[in-house]
Protein backbone atom coordinates (compact mmCIF):
# COMPACT_ATOMS: atom_id res chain seq x y z
CA UNK A 1 0.00 0.00 0.00
CA UNK A 2 1.20 3.57 -1.04
CA UNK A 3 0.11 6.56 0.93
CA UNK A 4 0.40 9.71 -1.18
CA UNK A 5 0.59 13.51 0.80
CA UNK A 6 0.26 16.31 -1.80
CA UNK A 7 0.77 14.14 -4.90
CA UNK A 8 3.87 12.15 -3.55
CA UNK A 9 4.39 8.93 -2.45
CA UNK A 10 5.11 8.90 1.84
CA UNK A 11 7.76 6.21 1.05
CA UNK A 12 9.77 8.81 -0.71
CA UNK A 13 9.52 11.34 1.95
CA UNK A 14 10.37 9.31 5.21
CA UNK A 15 14.16 8.55 4.27
CA UNK A 16 14.38 12.54 4.17
CA UNK A 17 12.46 13.27 7.60
CA UNK A 18 14.38 10.44 9.24
CA UNK A 19 17.51 12.31 8.17
CA UNK A 20 16.09 15.47 9.37
CA UNK A 21 14.98 13.78 12.60
CA UNK A 22 18.32 12.78 13.19
CA UNK A 23 20.40 15.66 12.36
CA UNK A 24 17.72 17.59 15.07
CA UNK A 25 18.88 15.30 17.87
CA UNK A 26 22.49 15.25 17.08
CA UNK A 27 21.90 19.19 16.95
CA UNK A 28 20.47 19.36 20.30
CA UNK A 29 22.86 16.65 21.74
CA UNK A 30 25.85 19.38 20.88
CA UNK A 31 23.86 22.72 21.98
CA UNK A 32 22.62 21.05 25.55
CA UNK A 33 26.81 19.94 25.72
CA UNK A 34 28.22 23.24 24.44
CA UNK A 35 25.82 25.25 26.89
CA UNK A 36 26.27 22.64 30.32
CA UNK A 37 30.16 23.39 29.52
CA UNK A 38 29.75 27.00 29.45
CA UNK A 39 27.50 27.07 33.04
CA UNK A 40 30.21 24.63 35.16
CA UNK A 41 32.30 26.89 37.49
CA UNK A 42 35.29 24.94 36.96
CA UNK A 43 35.97 25.46 33.10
Amino acid sequence: MIAHVGGVPVEELLPAAAGAGTALALARAWMSVHLRRHREPGA
